[in-house]
């Protein structure tokens, strides 16, 4: 998450979780769109289980599709 936020709750957000993007190689970050524009919220862990249990609660995954770019690990509405 940016330092000044937390993870929270919006219908029209999605989450996409990424495996080792250039700004954090080697961790998983889950990103916050809101409807289909970047917010600064974000949550940084070092597995994908520890980035999914700081998402909000509630959500639900969508698996990735073959078009998605290869970091994109999976999505949360």
């Amino acid at each position: 998450m940016t330092a000044s936020t937390t993870a929270t709750e919006d219908d029209d957000s999605i989450w996409v979780i990424y495996e080792s993007p250039p700004d954090f190689p080697d961790q998983y970050v889950a990103r916050r769109l809101h409807m289909n524009h970047s917010t600064k919220d974000y949550v940084v862990g070092n597995t994908m289980i520890e980035v999914r249990s700081k998402l909000p609660k509630g959500l639900f995954k969508i698996e990735r599709s073959d078009r998605d770019d290869p970091m994109i690990r999976e999505s949360w509405i």
